[in-house]
């Protein structure tokens, strides 16, 4: 099995950091929703998170958007180019 290139590795980062973000940011949403009623923040929140997922969840190879509730790590293959995410770099 090939290792990961130095781009390899800091493109699996910055995905595991987005998934971890859009955690944070999901909890957001939920606590402006349920302790401040603030539905209005509550769509914003969720609208930034859609708009980077969109922009930043995708396949290095092929550009098509990723499923983020997918688990990612190094031998994460695309769905639709059918190429491992961060091999081949």
């Amino acid at each position: 099995m090939q290792a990961l290139s130095e781009k390899g590795t800091a493109l699996l980062a910055k995905f595991k950091k987005f998934q971890k973000l859009s955690l944070v940011l999901y909890a957001l949403a939920a606590m402006a929703f349920v302790f401040a009623g603030n539905i209005l923040l509550t769509i914003i929140i969720v609208a930034l998170d859609i708009f980077l997922e969109i922009k930043l969840y995708r396949c290095p190879h092929c550009g098509k958007g990723l499923d983020c509730r997918r688990r990612v790590n190094e031998d994460t293959v695309c769905p639709k180019c059918e190429k491992y995410i961060f091999r081949g770099l």
